[in-house]
């Protein structure tokens, strides 16, 4: 006989475990990503210094640093944010997530959650290192992704084998107010869709 098990809502997870989440990066940085980092910033230095024309071959030439991301990304999903004020997303906001994900049958392992704020990627950079079946793009535009695709809000948009859904920000979904849950009915019924809840 079988223990019953426990289930707790995303919100309570997401505070027991917020150190969790976001400080081991920082307490946990090895010798290699401070030299690392002592490179980019003698690198820097060194572009700052340049004609533009040298800085664009340059940067061209450099090999692309691997994306930060949180998650395991087990189930091919990567859920893309701008947050400049986290290192991945502020804890109302990944609370909102948390919940979203529940709702979608998934964790945060089934996902990786990347903040283009500090990593200004194209969507095919991103790929290329975390090829994903779904990419959920919270409040970034094509431009911003570096792509030529209309952004049609709550619209799955099919690229080659992946299927991207752009929406609004997660803080316009936040609150009870008529706007936050109008935006959140349109985010749950295009998931419902893309995912076939």
């Amino acid at each position: 006989m079988q223990e019953p098990k426990i289930i707790l809502p995303a919100a309570a997870l997401v505070s027991l475990y917020k150190d969790t989440l976001v400080l081991p990066e920082k307490e946990i940085k090895s010798a290699e990503k401070e030299a690392l980092e002592i490179v980019e910033a003698i690198g820097k230095e060194a572009i700052a210094t340049t004609p533009t024309k040298e800085v664009v071959n340059e940067q061209k030439s450099t090999p692309s640093q691997p994306i930060k991301f949180l998650g395991d990304h087990l189930k091919k999903i990567v859920i893309l944010v701008h947050d400049e004020n986290a290192v991945y997303l502020n804890e109302a906001d990944l609370g909102l997530l948390s919940s979203i994900l529940v709702a979608c049958k998934l964790t945060l392992a089934d996902i990786a959650l990347v903040n283009l704020s500090a990593q200004p990627l194209g969507l095919h950079d991103i790929l290329e290192t975390l090829p994903s079946q779904y990419v959920l793009v919270f409040e970034l535009s094509g431009t911003a992704l570096k792509i030529k695709l209309p952004t049609t809000l709550y619209k799955p948009i099919e690229l080659g084998d992946t299927q991207l859904l752009f929406s609004g920000s997660l803080q316009s979904m936040q609150g009870t107010e008529q706007n936050a849950k109008m935006e959140k009915s349109k985010l749950w019924n295009a998931l419902k869709l893309l995912f076939k809840l």
